[in-house]
């Protein structure tokens, strides 16, 4: 069997290739713009309401289900429509519409997008979802005051590119009181 013999310079080429470098200021500087130049993204699940875009985070969402076998719960707000088993879960399914004061959707078709926030779950009403996105962490603005909508009170903030879209907070559409039954 034949050896291959590598002469010295490409001994020397390779070991240069495999080198490591230790850091110095130049390339800890170097390294840290570079950490810095990637901006921040958020990842959002996005539906859509009476033609209008809003989204949650999607470490918000867990899952989306056919609207289906509603059980019905009394004493509670209008916009609490029922609730649904998951998977042995009892979650509460709420009217976005209804929520946001606007009145309750007309219709009780299209989709649940099941929602988390600390322990609690609860399941929201949309007409057609949109998808995920990722979107820039600088394309958030929190300050929703300019708005002049029924959800300005349930929202982080909006996103602003391509078209607005209102990212919801799924914990202060989770909190209502008793009086609001």
């Amino acid at each position: 069997m034949r050896r291959k013999i590598l002469d010295l310079r490409q001994i020397q080429e390779a070991a240069l290739r495999q080198a490591t470098i230790a850091p110095t200021d130049e390339n800890y500087s170097e390294s840290l713009a570079r950490g810095t130049a990637e901006e921040e993204r958020l990842n959002i699940i996005s539906f859509f309401l009476d033609g209008l875009e809003y989204a949650f985070e999607v470490s918000s969402a867990v899952e989306v289900l056919r609207l289906k076998n509603l059980t019905e719960v009394p004493k509670t707000p209008a916009f609490v429509l029922g609730i649904l088993s998951v998977r042995g879960e009892m979650v509460p399914v709420i009217d976005l519409k209804g929520r946001f004061g606007e009145g309750l959707q007309a219709k009780k078709t299209g989709r649940v997008l099941v929602a988390s926030f600390d322990d609690l779950k609860a399941g929201f009403i949309v007409e057609r979802l949109s998808g995920v996105k990722e979107v820039p962490v600088s394309s958030i603005d929190a300050d929703t005051s300019g708005l002049d909508e029924p959800c300005r009170g349930f929202l982080k903030g909006l996103i602003k590119g391509e078209s607005l879209i209102r990212l919801l907070d799924a914990g202060k559409l989770m909190e209502f009181r008793a009086d609001e039954a």
